[in-house]
């Protein structure tokens, strides 16, 4: 194979893609993260709302350095690039609505039944589910892994507060600080997974 061949055919909505799937697990894994934190002793709030600062100013600085390179690469050209990118912003349309739908909806009836501490772990159930068919809709096997591990917790506290089981003291609201910082550690670990993957690929470019 030639040096030309190997090169990662690469254009600038490719990289685009992957700052904006950076970007939107850093902002919801702060959301996660500062959710949980409200559930915190005021002594441990402060420390944690400093490492949620702190991890989510690095991934905002990788989306930063990701799409100053995207700048430097060619926009899709072909007519079939084109419409699949338009196909796929249909489709992620669809399937973040009814996501934000579900959301909606759910912590309304769970909030009217005075249910309220089902309401993390359901959420966290319904991002689950949505992770699956975006990792398709993406081409991103790694969301699959998300999304499985959204849903296993979601479960696992959603069976544990229907059978009355306590966890770090009689109050039902521990599990949704599980729930959170679970929540945003598992979306981190997504961000870091997907920036290793921008970054290498950025990095294999430059060298050659």
């Amino acid at each position: 194979m030639t040096e030309a061949s190997q090169r990662p055919n690469l254009s600038r909505p490719a990289v685009m893609g992957i700052a904006s799937g950076i970007f939107f697990m850093a902002f919801f894994g702060a959301l996660w993260g500062l959710m949980s934190a409200g559930f915190m002793d005021s002594v441990v709030q402060p420390v944690a709302f400093v490492v949620i600062g702190l991890v989510t100013l690095v991934f905002l600085g990788l989306v930063v350095m990701l799409v100053r390179y995207a700048r430097s690469l060619p926009e899709t050209t072909s007519s079939e690039e084109t419409a699949a990118g338009k196909k796929i912003g249909m489709w992620f349309g669809i399937i973040f609505g009814l996501e934000a739908l579900l959301i909606a909806l759910t912590s309304i009836v769970l909030g009217r039944l005075q249910a309220s501490q089902f309401i993390p772990p359901a959420i966290a159930l319904i991002v689950g589910f949505h992770f699956l068919p975006l990792a398709r809709l993406f081409r991103v096997a790694f969301y699959y892994v998300t999304g499985i591990l959204l849903c296993v917790m979601a479960l696992v506290a959603i069976i544990a507060l229907m059978c009355g089981v306590p966890m770090g003291g009689p109050s039902p609201y521990t599990w949704s600080l599980l729930v959170g910082i679970g929540a945003t550690l598992i979306l981190w670990l997504t961000a870091l997974v997907v920036s290793w993957q921008g970054l290498s690929v950025m990095l294999a470019e430059s060298g050659e």
